[in-house]
């Protein structure tokens, strides 16, 4: 086949070539088979280029289960609960909650960790900022979950275990809470 006479060169002679892109195609037959292959491999490209930056549709993030505490951590917090409610059965002779008020020194002492009303006010105010009133902090002391954990804080957090000055001497507190916490 002879090349159309043009001022563009490399023109194939069957249309649809356009000037200086013919791939040195040499036949009609040569042009229908580029054309059907690059018909056929656009999508397939377009689809390979979607997918290699992240067009694709992305897998569904799922927020991490946070794992329960390690053994160590459950080991720790089980001597720091044994060591909470000897304290609780020292100051007032047992532990755990009590459908009756438990009071001591003539009503100035209140629950199973013997807080006086202004001593409650002032360490729940230092642990987290929340201002109770008498009544409030009387309740909150006869309420030995709420009790137990502002006593833990005090003792294994803050390291005063001085507010129980008998128990503390009797039990070893201050040795075994700096026990715990070096674990």
């Amino acid at each position: 086949m002879t090349r159309l006479r043009s001022r563009h060169r490399n023109i194939a002679p069957c249309g649809g070539g356009r000037p200086g892109f013919t791939l040195g195609i040499k036949s009609c037959d040569q042009w229908r088979a580029v054309n059907i292959i690059r018909t056929a491999l656009q999508p397939l490209l377009l689809a390979a280029l979607c997918v290699g930056p992240g067009c694709a549709r992305k897998p569904t993030e799922t927020a991490a289960v946070p794992q329960g505490p390690t053994e160590h951590e459950q080991y720790v917090q089980a001597r720091r609960d044994e060591v909470v409610q000897s304290l609780a059965v020292c100051e007032s002779g047992s532990w755990g909650p009590h459908s009756t008020r438990i009071t001591g020194g003539r009503g100035s002492y209140h629950g199973r960790f013997q807080y006086t009303a202004r001593t409650y006010i002032t360490l729940q105010q230092r642990r987290d900022g929340t201002v109770l009133t008498p009544k409030e902090a009387i309740e909150a002391a006869q309420d030995y979950e709420k009790a137990a954990a502002l006593t833990s804080w005090v003792m294994f957090e803050q390291g005063e275990t001085w507010h129980w000055p008998l128990c503390n001497r009797k039990l070893g507190l201050t040795a075994k809470v700096r026990e715990i916490n070096a674990l």
